[in-house]
């Protein structure tokens, strides 16, 4: 007669391998698209030769709700506190630049669409095809980022009227950034709608209650604006260095993100 195993069933599926390796294991593979958190860096070049003439340091934490690039760890001169990373951080842009800000939002949601394709590709079937991203999702990503701007200004701009309640808004803020950080990851991986995305997002997070994960993200983001402040604070030299240093950065904490956002969809990914 067989002796009985002592170890797990034969049967009983592997367990998933923590995150933080997951995401190196594709890191090498979708590096080329730390591009893109490099350009949106630089494209608000005011901002970060301000930030290279400013000293001290800068801690910013910010949750995983959209696209990382340096702007996600080092506050811009006109920012402070602790952040929410949303698309357009500040409200200044849409009061002084409305048109340079429609600008921004067309570039700005092209490249998230061949960004979070490619990655959504890339951790689903082991390749990608940016520019197939970009005229898959394209229009998809323009009109939510133009969503969440026109949200931002509707919710914030009376606040400047009524200051005390501007931490009321901050704590909304958070608590909607929550419900709602895998809507760009589920868009692109279940290629929704917009509203369908929302909603399924909502319902991801109801279900699996990440808040861990949430927090643990802000947690490390927080800690790597130190250095990358340092380094941005350093002048236009290490302004620039700290830019391409926060690249592939960002881009790790968005696979990372979107790895968590398959589990949650039982979205199967290619190792």
């Amino acid at each position: 007669m067989a002796e009985p195993s002592a170890g797990p069933s034969a049967d009983a599926p592997p367990a998933p391998e923590p995150i933080v390796e997951r995401t190196f294991a594709h890191l090498s593979r979708l590096l080329p698209l730390a591009l893109v958190p490099l350009a949106t860096a630089l494209l608000k070049v005011s901002d970060l030769f301000a930030a290279s003439r400013t000293n001290g340091i800068s801690i910013r934490a910010s949750f995983p709700v959209y696209r990382y690039d340096l702007w996600s760890f080092v506050e811009s001169p006109t920012g402070g506190g602790l952040s929410v990373s949303l698309p357009f951080g500040t409200l200044e842009p849409v009061l002084l630049f409305v048109p340079l800000l429609g600008a921004y939002v067309v570039v700005s949601g092209a490249l998230s669409a061949g960004y979070f394709g490619a990655i959504a590709e890339g951790i689903t079937t082991g390749r990608f095809d940016f520019a197939a991203g970009v005229r898959r999702f394209g229009v998809r990503m323009i009109l939510l980022e133009a969503i969440v701007i026109v949200a931002l200004a509707a919710v914030f701009l009376p606040l400047l009227v009524v200051p005390p309640l501007f931490v009321v808004a901050i704590l909304a803020a958070l608590v909607l950034s929550y419900l709602f950080f895998p809507t760009a990851y589920v868009l692109v991986l279940e290629d929704r709608d917009i509203r369908s995305a929302a909603l399924r997002a909502r319902d991801l997070v109801g279900e699996h209650k990440p808040i861990g994960f949430f927090l643990s993200v802000a947690v490390v983001t927080a800690l790597c604006s130190v250095p990358l402040s340092l380094l941005t604070h350093a002048g236009p030299a290490g302004a620039l260095l700290a830019a391409v240093v926060a690249a592939p950065l960002g881009l790790a904490f968005n696979v990372a993100t979107a790895l968590k956002v398959t589990e949650m969809a039982d979205v199967e990914t290619v190792e």
